[in-house]
């Protein structure tokens, strides 16, 4: 009915021109996305609304229509992304659709942003021309940079492509910074170092409900950052500290130059510093408990520190990986790991201990084991249970070639472009039992861990929040023996419980 109607209204000499009707039409459409769910909104947005706005031959035009389409855009897209965060992983079909529905419509967006913005550039020099490109290579930006959020979102890399533009967005307004506001310039610059400083940070290594805290500390740290151009000596001095090289022609971040082999050389690019961003992440610790920091950063400990490490440069892998793929059940969270850790201990039997968690109703599922070190180990899901998976999550693994079980803490999570889910996990002892502990008309159960090698080879103990506390002595049954210990520092806690390590008493 629309198409009869736009025909007969293009037939009418006394109606309006096409482009202004089709400008019409467009609005049209955008008003009929008011009663659609946020999927029917994204869906008619993406396949459409911007092919149409994409039509218009005039570049302010197209600019104002894709204000519009934004302002659609942004009541979809919470809804979408909410999705997204509350989905287990690898995410269920219903939150697949929702990811990609968001993410195409971020990139239709961007796209028509980026084509406004080289469109205003290529064909005049007015001031107003200038600023109209700068606030639409700012919204170009500040598009793809959500769209890499919603990447992090599910542990994946944001896509080259999505880079690639970004960074051509950035020279565009480089392009510009001679004959335009510099506040304005600035802003996008803080804009796209927002979005680098998060990729070096590398959410996957934190936990899920972390990134949004992740992309506000970037954004404000952003400020302390600095592009430089390239010098002659930079990679021979070992000039680089905290200085990453960024190629506008390679669809990634840029790389620390601190891993680049001395003398290689450098030709393209430009280079990002962030000495200023450890000075503010130093400035934001005090020293004197009762002093306040100069700067203040409201944001958890995880986050600076994570920082501090991937653009400091400190961080190294104590064991080389040896790869191997064999077999491995897997279950999370306190619970289920305390039974695993129980069926484990009463059979090794392969076929028992698979017949023992069906009877114990044991969320399991299958890995496959891809890199093993002294410390750890690299595993990538293939079949089972869903469960939410999460950075600082505690894990049970049992190789099904190996009578040992590992307890585990989840420390990274990444997918891959297969979309295959891998989680990184740091061993915590070589040997652990299930204890009890004291309460008062309840069952309280811990996991003992008799040597923990990355903290001084102590003992420690995990449990539910609140069941023990530092300082706390306890007389615990250890595999048949009576130990006394003291419960010490809590070395950390997530959802649903809290890693102390111990203090042996002698006896």
């Amino acid at each position: 009915m629309k198409s009869a109607l736009r025909l007969l209204r293009n037939l009418n000499p006394f109606g309006q021109p096409p482009d202004r009707q089709e400008t019409a039409d467009v609005r049209e459409q955008l008003d009929s996305t008011a009663g659609l769910s946020p999927y029917e909104t994204a869906m008619e947005l993406t396949g459409h609304i911007l092919p149409a706005i994409g039509r218009k031959p005039r570049p302010d035009e197209r600019f104002k229509l894709l204000e519009d389409a934004r302002a659609q855009a942004d009541k979809a897209l919470p809804v979408l992304e909410r999705h997204v965060d509350f989905s287990n992983l690898p995410l269920p079909l219903p939150a697949s659709t929702s990811a990609l529905a968001a993410d195409n419509l971020l990139k239709g967006l961007a796209n028509g942003y980026h084509r406004v913005a080289r469109d205003l550039i290529d064909g005049g020099r007015s001031a107003e021309q200038r600023r109209l490109a700068l606030r639409a290579i700012r919204r170009g930006i500040i598009l793809i940079a959500r769209r890499q959020h919603l990447a992090y979102r599910t542990y994946s890399k944001p896509s080259s492509s999505a880079w690639l533009l970004m960074h051509e967005l950035y020279q565009m307004a480089r392009q510009l910074q001679d004959h335009a506001p510099r506040e304005e310039v600035a802003r996008i610059e803080r804009y796209y170092l927002g979005a680098l400083l998060c990729a070096y940070l590398d959410p996957g290594k934190l936990p899920r409900n972390n990134l949004p805290a992740a992309v506000a500390c970037t954004g404000r740290l952003a400020q302390y950052a600095r592009i430089t151009e390239l010098m002659p000596d930079l990679n021979t001095q070992g000039s680089g500290s905290a200085c990453f090289l960024v190629d506008p022609e390679k669809g990634e971040p840029g790389n620390p130059v601190f891993r680049m082999p001395k003398g290689t050389p450098v030709f393209d690019g430009f280079i990002v510093d962030c000495n200023g961003v450890l000075d503010a992440l130093a400035r934001s610790q005090s020293i004197d408990p009762g002093v306040p920091p100069e700067l203040p950063l409201d944001y958890p400990q995880e986050i600076l520190h994570a920082l501090h490490v991937a653009i400091g440069g400190k961080s190294t892998r104590r064991f080389h990986r040896k790869r191997f793929r064999p077999r491995a059940d897997l279950v999370g969270g306190i619970s289920d790991v305390i039974a695993f850790i129980d069926i484990n201990a009463h059979t090794r039997r392969a076929a028992d201990v698979a017949q023992m968690q069906r009877a114990a109703n044991l969320r399991t599922s299958e890995w496959s084991l891809l890199d093993q070190s002294p410390d750890g180990f690299l595993v990538r899901f293939l079949q089972g249970d869903k469960w939410l998976t999460g950075v600082g999550n505690i894990v049970a693994l049992h190789p099904r070639e190996s009578s040992r079980l590992h307890v585990c803490v989840v420390r990274r999570i990444s997918t891959d472009d297969k979309g295959r889910l891998e989680l990184g996990l740091q061993a915590l002892s070589p040997q652990v039992s299930v204890v009890e502990l004291p309460a008062q008309g309840e069952i309280r159960r811990g996991i003992y861990m008799h040597r923990l090698p990355a903290f001084g080879n102590r003992p420690g103990l995990i449990a539910r929040p609140g069941h023990v506390a530092s300082g706390l002595r306890l007389q615990l049954d250890v595999a048949g023996t009576a130990t006394e210990v003291q419960v010490g520092r809590r070395i950390e806690s997530s959802d649903g419980m809290e890693f102390y390590a111990l203090i042996p008493l002698a006896s």
